[in-house]
């Protein structure tokens, strides 16, 4: 072929390639635009995304449960009239916001420094602080709930366990219920419970006693005390925080049989 036919056909080639280079560089173009919406669109969708992780984020940290589902409140009795709780909270721990809403009474078994922020709130004390009654086998019971409902979380601040046995109240509440004599010596009572302590030595045993009340017993310290039931039945306490429910009519004793006195404490719920 001569030379000047050569010349037009490598032309008529390159023209040719080029063209579908650009047919395909348009395909492309076209597929890629199909699948990638514009910036502004996108714009919203990020925004709403963003803007739900950082509200559902504080909302998740303050979660509110009741407080006999907090998991630092073990619930380790429940019948129709109360609850007990074995509340322990290790050092540099903090419990989950959670609502007290009826009496309680709370039996100290080991003392550290605490601090206590109510939802909504601030932590109550720049500094440590050791909470009344602050001593093993105190007890106080705080009554406002049943009126004032509170939520709050409590972090340990000290530098040993925090622990308390909880008894929360499930009944109406009434001064006429309960008068009769206890185990041992009666150190409060009022609308909503009465409490004793009792002191043994080993070998020791209290006379029998009908409950008059539904009745938890505590064990503030190591030792080894049986709850001697009138019916035969035999509970055995032997670590601090160990309890027993003895119902309303219930006949009952308690006796040492620890090489060590021991101290129990009695929470009537009225």
């Amino acid at each position: 072929m001569p030379s000047s036919g050569l010349g037009v056909l490598t032309f008529l080639m390159l023209a040719g390639v080029k063209c579908i280079i650009r047919h395909s560089r348009r395909r492309v173009v076209r597929t890629v635009a199909a699948h990638v919406p514009p910036a502004r669109a996108l714009l919203p969708s990020a925004v709403f995304l963003s803007a739900a992780m950082i509200l559902t984020q504080p909302l998740a940290a303050q979660r509110v449960v009741m407080v006999h589902e907090e998991p630092r409140h073990r619930l380790v009795h429940e019948t129709p009239d109360l609850r007990v709780l074995d509340v322990q909270i290790q050092a540099g721990d903090t419990t989950l916001f959670h609502t007290h809403d009826t009496p309680i009474t709370y039996v100290t078994i080991g003392t550290s420094s605490t601090d206590q922020m109510a939802l909504g709130g601030t932590w109550n004390n720049t500094q440590p602080r050791t909470p009344p009654p602050g001593r093993v086998g105190a007890v106080r019971a705080v009554q406002s709930y049943a009126e004032r409902p509170l939520t709050h979380r409590v972090t340990n601040v000290g530098g040993t366990l925090f622990r308390l046995i909880a008894v929360p109240s499930r009944r109406r509440g009434s001064v006429a219920v309960a008068t009769g004599e206890m185990p041992g010596e009666v150190v409060a009572e009022n609308r909503w419970f009465r409490h004793a302590t009792v002191t043994l030595e080993t070998g020791e045993a209290s006379d029998y006693h009908t409950a008059q009340a539904p009745t938890v017993l505590i064990l503030t310290q190591d030792g080894r005390v049986a709850i001697e039931h009138a019916s035969g039945w035999v509970t055995s306490l032997e670590m601090a925080g160990q309890s027993a429910v003895v119902s309303h009519g219930e006949r009952y004793r308690i006796r040492n049989g620890g090489a060590e006195t021991s101290h129990v404490v009695l929470v009537q719920v009225r």
